[in-house]
């Protein structure tokens, strides 16, 4: 456009010179407006064209998807590579003697996901996502169908594996995990299960989330699990293992956020959730803590195999906060596990309080619909001059596993192997682009009150090297 204009310009200048006549000013001046016309045509053909063509994003994410949102596609991963470094120490076990826990260094990769996310028409959309440091079945992560409630009244229902609505710290993803393993009471967790539930939020104020679920989508060795085989004389037939019945639960968990800044400054999170689980024929239950760290796979208390479990009862509350660039966060849990037959019901417990502080002052992002945190993006990021987000982090954790009502464990098969254990984690996360992380955390077990290493006090060392997209 500017080019035929400077071009009449010249034409103009040339008349008034003498240099063209009026009859050949006007022929040349209407060629150039016949050429500026088919210009603007031409652009509102590139225009309309271009409107039509997918739009592809790389920025931290792989995605296609159509200028209007209808179509998308999105390939996703991460990859978390751990190292550890444990310095044991001495316990008396229930039997007088002494023992020493054995926690051994090493590294590993602690999780290595491929997944994709796609909304294959406006409100329905899936992600199927693979472990691959499982196998088969038990590789399976978050792996749904969902269809989303728009408009005045916005949710969602979602199908198939996914998390059970119980817990702030286990509903935030492992990539934005303050702490590189979750505190001890995660042995409370339900975790993914096959499954339905619904998920509402509403005034900006308050979610609700509910749903049943049934196992894993690895069955245990109680459940029926068959595979196919090829036989010369018989065709195809089956072989099956297993006949007790797959366990369920009904869980839900309900949040309120009476105010959360657009720039997660100043958020205030309260939460309250629960699950009632009636576990499979086997009618079993057990748990188990390791020390906040996963290369050793050693737990330090355990309350063995409960049998003749009727059903159990989960219950958490929630609290959490932001205030510039300090962050708080707390849960405390209790579970009821309810046996038959004549034994006693037992009861469990325990809680966390965790804090961080961004030196480089961001504040960690807070999602209202879903009711999780995730990781600080840097003010400025390592290789456009900036030197990434820096975030100092603390967090004291403790678990009960002996029975309110009882001095012992004796009631168990596995009698005196329950007991009390209390941590303290100290760390420091450097975020130097949104995508990538690095955590160097010292963990020290301050106490264990019972089970097979009463009084012993170990600790790790552990880093991680992570990158997600």
């Amino acid at each position: 456009y500017a080019a035929n204009d400077a071009m009449l310009d010249l034409l103009k200048v040339l008349k008034d010179k003498g240099s063209l006549s009026q009859d050949e000013f006007d022929l040349l001046a209407g060629a150039a407006k016949a050429d500026d016309e088919q210009n603007t045509g031409s652009a509102k053909e590139i225009q309309a064209v271009a409107a039509t063509l997918p739009k592809v994003t790389t920025e931290g994410k792989l995605e296609i998807a159509k200028p209007n949102g209808d179509f998308s596609w999105r390939l996703g991963g991460r990859l978390h590579y751990d190292n550890a470094w444990y310095n044991n120490d001495k316990g008396e076990d229930p039997g007088g003697s002494t023992r020493t826990t054995s926690l051994t260094s090493g590294s590993e990769i602690r999780r290595a996901r491929m997944d994709v996310t796609a909304n294959v028409w406006r409100v329905w959309n899936f992600k199927l996502q693979y472990d691959f440091t499982d196998s088969g079945a038990a590789g399976f992560r978050d792996a749904y169908v969902r269809y989303l409630f728009k408009g005045a009244h916005p949710g969602q229902i979602t199908v198939g594996n996914f998390k059970e609505p119980y817990s702030l710290e286990e509903l935030n993803s492992s990539n934005d995990d303050m702490f590189m393993e979750q505190s001890l009471t995660e042995i409370f967790y339900p975790s993914r299960r096959l499954g339905i539930s619904g998920n509402f939020w509403g005034n900006d104020l308050w979610t609700v989330h509910a749903g049943i679920f049934g196992e894993t989508t690895a069955p245990s060795g109680s459940q029926q699990s068959c595979t196919a085989s090829v036989n010369a004389s018989d065709g195809v037939i089956s072989t099956c293992s297993g006949n007790a019945s797959e366990g369920y639960a009904f869980s839900g968990r309900v949040t309120a956020s009476p105010f959360h800044s657009a720039d997660s400054s100043r958020v205030l999170h309260l939460g309250f959730a629960g699950s009632h689980r009636q576990p499979d024929d086997i009618n079993s239950f057990s748990f188990s803590a390791r020390p906040e760290s996963r290369i050793a796979r050693d737990s330090l208390i355990n309350t063995g195999t409960m049998k003749n479990v009727d059903s159990t009862d989960r219950y958490a509350i929630e609290v959490a906060g932001n205030y510039g660039p300090g962050s708080l966060q707390g849960e405390y849990f209790m579970v009821d596990v309810n046996r038959e037959n004549g034994n006693d019901d037992l009861s469990f417990d325990g809680w966390y309080i965790q804090a961080s502080w961004h030196i480089t002052g961001e504040s960690r992002p807070y999602k209202f619909e879903e009711a999780t945190f995730t990781n600080p993006k840097p003010l400025g990021n390592v290789g456009s001059g900036g030197i990434g987000a820096w975030e100092l982090v603390g967090r004291y954790s403790t678990v009960d596993l002996f029975d309110a009502g009882l001095s012992n464990c004796t009631v168990l098969d596995r009698s005196n192997t329950c007991g009390e254990q209390d941590n303290f984690t100290v760390g420091l996360n450097w975020y130097p682009t949104p995508n990538m992380k690095f955590m160097a955390h010292y963990v020290q077990v301050l106490d264990i009150e019972g089970g097979n290493f009463d009084g012993a006090e170990p600790s790790a060392f552990q880093v991680r090297s992570q990158v997600n997209w």
